[in-house]
């Protein structure tokens, strides 16, 4: 911008909540309880301008298919080295000896972090590759069935990513990822897979029966008794401590903390309960809505959810005005994957302020700059689908 003179951020429809949500985060940091602090915490939110580079730098379809190999390709690679983390205790060759991060999980098991410092990340970052690769997948059995194909090797290498980066969510042990990615795949069948009221009911009654059926067998694995949890209040006790602590700071601070305050603010809430906090815990609400209404305040919050709201409304409507476009595919399948990654996201954010995670909100933003890309590029019919 400084070369060319001119201001070359691209006009979407969330520049305006881009903008509001900015000035409450400015404004909550000066009415904040520490406001120099938040000043120097402030810059975090630099990595928003991925979805804006995305849209300013990439040009075409050819540049987005080779950007989605290339994440898929190194994804599987981590997801690989994911899985041997979690198969041999202690492997941690990206890191120099005495600074091992593998971490293990109170119901036993690795939980793998791949080459990221924590397990939540891991499994937070492969979430949303996760799902757009599942969308892509998806498509494409759906084409060859279509076309009554027998299953080619080519069809088979592009579901191979797939198969890796579930392979390794499932080693990260993080729950809210696996909560996430299940919803992404619900969200992602209710718009490719047809008689949507059956395959939707089979998914949320599998989801149902799956811990009944366990506690019914009284199967015993690491990764059986992690899942499990979810559904064990007593495993969960802390967070919903966590929970109530933060609603009481909100109702104190309806303006917010301040950006990065929580952790300065929260333990004047804690003392009523006679719970022994784990350390650490108090770093975020282990929410996103709650971390962002304690930290912005209550407007900070609207501000946030107008954001994701624009988000939706523009992306499901772009994909179903695609859908009856010729030779739409690819760009139908990027969207329906990207909404479907957000979407998991943000129901992994319910437990988990992922959002205020560098290295996720960064792909999370990238993979928002795919689907607003598809505004952008041109169905194109002589480009062979992705």
């Amino acid at each position: 911008m400084v070369i060319e003179k001119r201001l070359i951020f691209a006009q979407t429809p969330l520049n305006y909540p881009f903008l509001i949500y900015f000035c409450i985060v400015i404004i909550a940091a000066l009415l904040g309880i520490d406001f120099s602090h938040s000043a120097k915490a402030i810059h975090k939110l630099w990595i928003t301008l991925t979805f804006f580079a995305m849209l300013t730098f990439i040009e075409d379809i050819r540049m987005v298919k080779r950007l989605i190999y290339i994440l898929l390709i190194t994804t599987s690679i981590v997801s690989v080295y994911g899985v041997l983390q979690h198969i041999f205790p202690g492997l941690d060759i990206a890191r120099p000896e005495g600074r091992k991060v593998v971490q293990w999980t109170a119901e036993g098991g690795v939980a793998s972090t791949g080459f990221f410092d924590h397990h939540m990340t891991f499994g937070g970052f492969l979430l949303l590759v996760f799902s757009l690769s599942f969308s892509l997948s998806l498509s494409r059995v759906q084409q060859i069935v279509k076309n009554k194909q027998f299953f080619p090797l080519p069809a088979a290498c592009c579901l191979l990513p797939t198969i890796l980066i579930f392979a390794g969510l499932i080693s990260s042990m993080t729950r809210n990822a696996w909560m996430g990615a299940l919803f992404a795949i619900i969200f992602i069948a209710i718009f490719k897979i047809k008689r949507k009221i059956i395959s939707i009911s089979a998914l949320l009654l599998i989801f149902l029966l799956i811990p009944i059926i366990l506690n019914i067998l009284n199967i015993e694995s690491p990764f059986l008794n992690r899942f499990k949890s979810i559904f064990n209040i007593s495993a969960n006790i802390e967070r919903l401590y966590i929970w109530k602590g933060t609603i009481d700071m909100i109702m104190e601070h309806p303006l917010g903390v301040g950006m990065d305050n929580y952790s300065k603010a929260i333990n004047d809430y804690r003392g009523k309960y006679s719970h022994k906090f784990s350390d650490g815990s108090d770093a975020h609400a282990h929410n996103t809505i709650l971390t962002q209404a304690a930290e912005h305040g209550i407007f900070g919050l609207a501000a946030f959810l107008w954001i994701w709201i624009v988000f939706f409304r523009e992306g499901v409507k772009l994909h179903l005005s695609l859908l009856n476009t010729p030779n739409s595919e690819p760009h139908t399948s990027i969207i329906l994957g990207g909404l479907g990654a957000v979407a998991g996201f943000h129901l992994a954010g319910m437990f988990e302020n992922n959002f205020g995670d560098a290295e996720v909100a960064t792909m999370m933003w990238f993979i928002v700059g795919l689907i607003f890309l598809m505004r952008k590029i041109n169905v194109n019919p002589n480009l062979k689908n992705v």
